[in-house]
Order: structure tokens, then sequence, then C-alpha cells
């Protein structure tokens, strides 16, 4: 318990929700240093938080830890199951029963990913922080010991934003291949490698909504519910 008052302690100075009065009796205890008070309010701060019961569980619910870890393999369990059963309706011709692996080339397209991950990532960043975003994957896996609500909020927030981004991305990038499609149509012969490639943009956009998706749930039910 004493762990997580210093970290509330702390997290309240980097959120600059400081008590005043206790932050001016931590620089008179150290003579006006503000590099020294910070570690003097925080001493003060949870010794007020230790005396007085009613206060300390008011701050309690601002920390919150991770309530269980086995469903980070279940989270990559099901990724993993979800893309062997896409796989398998690409790849598996089940008139001979056999693999065809040389499908799996229709579905890679440079292109198509670059419109989808890095303006997701982007978005996800403007919506939140850098900090939030490196934090994705490592509350996602339940790595997190004490994590403010605050902290978790900001995390699954970035999430939501990268897979809405990433869906909505998918769907501009088919329209845009579309257009294309349609302006170039009397100098197309054959139309049908074109469709695919602008419903490539769409398929990456689903799966990587989809993880994020999965991924954004996987914080709430760790830190937030």
């Amino acid at each position: 318990m004493n762990e997580e008052l210093y970290l509330v302690a702390y997290k309240d100075i980097e959120n600059k929700e400081i008590d005043e009065a206790l932050w001016l009796k931590a620089m008179s205890h150290v003579g006006g240093d503000k590099k020294r008070a910070k570690w003097s309010y925080i001493e003060l701060r949870v010794d007020q938080m230790l005396r007085d019961p009613a206060l300390r569980h008011s701050v309690s619910k601002k920390v919150r830890k991770p309530t269980h870890q086995s469903g980070a393999f279940m989270m990559w369990f099901s990724l993993l199951f979800c893309f062997a059963v896409v796989s398998a309706a690409a790849l598996v011709d089940y008139g001979n029963l056999s693999l065809v692996l040389s499908n799996a080339f229709y579905f890679i397209d440079l292109p198509s990913l670059l419109i989808i991950l890095p303006v997701a990532i982007f978005f996800g960043v403007s919506a939140t922080s850098w900090r939030s975003y490196g934090r994705c994957w490592t509350y996602t896996l339940g790595g997190a010991k004490l994590v403010s609500i605050s902290e978790a909020n900001s995390v699954a927030r970035c999430l939501k934003v990268m897979g809405d981004v990433s869906m909505l991305m998918g769907i501009f990038g088919t329209i845009l291949g579309a257009v294309l499609l349609l302006q170039n149509l009397q100098k197309i012969t054959d139309i049908g490698p074109y469709l695919a490639i602008a419903a490539i943009t769409l398929i990456y956009g689903i799966f990587f909504k989809i993880i994020c998706y999965v991924a954004e749930q996987r914080v709430r039910n760790l830190y937030l519910n």
C-alpha cells in the first residue's frame, strides 16, 4: 500500500495537482530548493495520507493494479487464431484441398500499408502523447505493476484513435483506389487486379482496427474496470 501512496504523490507533482500549503512546507524544509522540495513534498504527502484514512481511501482510487495476466496469452492466441482463419480462407483451394501459397502475394501491398499504419500512429500520438503510445503495448500485456487511472485512460484513448483512424484510412484508401480506377477506365482492359489493390487498403484497416480494439479492451479490463 505504501508503494501506491508514493506513486500517487509523485503523479500529483507530474500532473501539477499539488497541495499548495504542503508544497510551501516542503520548500521551507529544504531552504527553497525546488528540486529537493519535490522529494520532500512526496514524503510529506505520503505521511499525510497515512495519517488520514479518508484521504488515503480517496487517493487509492487513482491507482490500479492489473487484475490478471493470463489474458495476455489469450489476446495473442486470439489474434493468431484470427490470422490463421483468414490465411486459410485466402490460401486454401478447397476444391482440391491444397495450399496455394502464391495467393499470399495478392495481399502484400506496401503503399496500402503506408496509408494505414503511419497515419494511424501519428493521429494516436497527436490525440494523446508519445509517452501514451509507448505504453500501449506494455499496458496491454499487463507489464505495468502500478498504473494511474489518467495514464490508463490516455493509453486506451490512444489505442481507440489508432484503431478508428486505421478503419477510416482503409475506407479512404479503397475509395481513392476506385476513383483512380474510374479515371483510367478506358486505358484498362482488366479491372480485376486494380479493384483487388483498392480493396487491400480496407483489409489492412480492418485488421489493425481489430488489433487496436482488442488491446484497448485489455487496458480497460486491467486498469479501468
